[in-house]
């Protein structure tokens, strides 16, 4: 069913494949963090679009997967090369074993097929696959954070490099540190095989729609000056304003003010960012607020004698800060950006601070 809220995102998708397509780079890395509509994205904009242009899409999230995620990852992969194979029938028919590391299944039919890789099924897909393949991988940072999966990436990353030609791929991240750990680190399977981009925050447009959704609803008419204002609040996340514009449709007499304010609440209320700041030092604590409110220069001699003071110390050093920095990383408190700036990683932990602390 049709979600009459959703705001799509069909020029961005098309650049995206357009720049797949035309080969100017076989493989992306799209990031934000979570609960900005990035799995939305993909599934609503990014897959029509692709198959529109001729793909064969692939869908698989990292995230939150019960059991193995190796062999969830390579019983789904096996599932979609049987259904996209050129050949018609179905090649490999059932999963025969799965070997103790996860990173291959033994696929068996009327011929006995071998024990196979993810690489080898790759490419098998690119084999046979009747079109191009687009690979959505979402949320890939997971990959660098569960043990055990150093063969399975090894295994993906050789499959992906041998067939770029015929199979695309776009990944996408939460967590920039965990993307760092796929992607950047010169030891890593990944390391320079995607290019990265920041997935984009909506802009007024996205305001201007909803505030025609409550219109066409409701007959009535928003202050998109107001609406966008709490969207700012929210920091840009998609999903508590759209649960606002729910909750003005469904009992109109709620003034947008009432309305934002109690989902406002929400967040504050969010036990998970209480606790997490509970737990804090009175360095960390600063640390993060120099951040929220724009710090780039964290390790500068004004910026330690601002902390100092603040904790009643004659100086604090540079390398205190770096581990209490390295630390908040660990935490998924603190990441960096695609260009290194340092920035508080979760954007309902940042509006939590903007709301309570700050």
């Amino acid at each position: 069913m049709k979600d009459p809220i959703y705001f799509h995102r069909t020029e961005l998708a098309d650049k995206l494949i357009y720049n797949l397509k035309g080969g100017i780079t076989h493989a992306l890395t799209l990031f934000a963090p979570r609960r900005m509509g990035k799995t939305q994205f993909l599934l609503n904009d990014v897959k029509p679009q692709a198959e529109k242009n001729g793909f064969n899409v692939f869908y698989f999230s990292f995230f939150d997967q019960m059991g193995d995620v190796q062999t969830s990852f390579t019983v789904a992969l096996q599932a979609f090369l049987n259904d996209v194979s050129s050949s018609g029938g179905k090649t490999l028919k059932r999963v025969n074993r799965i070997d103790v590391m996860g990173v291959g299944i033994g696929l068996q039919d009327e011929q006995s097929h071998p024990f196979l890789s993810i690489s080898q099924l790759i490419n098998e897909l690119a084999q046979k696959s009747d079109k191009p393949v687009l690979m959505l991988l979402d949320e890939v940072q997971e990959l660098a954070r569960i043990k055990g999966t150093e063969q399975m990436v090894k295994s993906l990353r050789t499959g992906l490099d041998i067939n770029q030609n015929q199979v695309k791929v776009i990944f996408t991240g939460s967590s920039t540190n965990g993307l760092r750990a796929m992607f950047n680190d010169n030891k890593a399977a990944f390391f320079h095989f995607a290019h990265p981009l920041d997935f984009p925050n909506l802009g007024k447009d996205f305001i201007e729609f909803l505030a025609g959704i409550y219109q066409q609803r409701t007959n009535k008419i928003l202050d998109t000056d107001l609406l966008y204002h709490y969207f700012e609040r929210f920091h840009f996340s998609p999903l508590y304003l759209r649960a606002v514009i729910q909750d003005m449709i469904l009992n109109p007499t709620l003034s947008l003010e009432v309305a934002a304010e109690y989902r406002l609440t929400q967040v504050d209320e969010n036990s998970e960012n209480r606790q997490a700041w509970l737990q804090l030092s009175e360095l960390e604590r600063l640390i993060l607020l120099a951040v929220l409110n724009g710090e780039t220069a964290i390790y500068s001699k004004g910026t330690r004698q601002f902390f100092a003071d603040k904790l009643g110390l004659e100086n604090i050093s540079t390398s205190t800060i770096q581990g209490k920095v390295r630390k908040l990383e660990r935490a998924e408190l603190l990441t960096r950006n695609v260009g290194g700036t340092l920035k508080i990683n979760n954007v309902y932990f940042k509006t939590w601070l903007r709301e309570n602390v700050n």
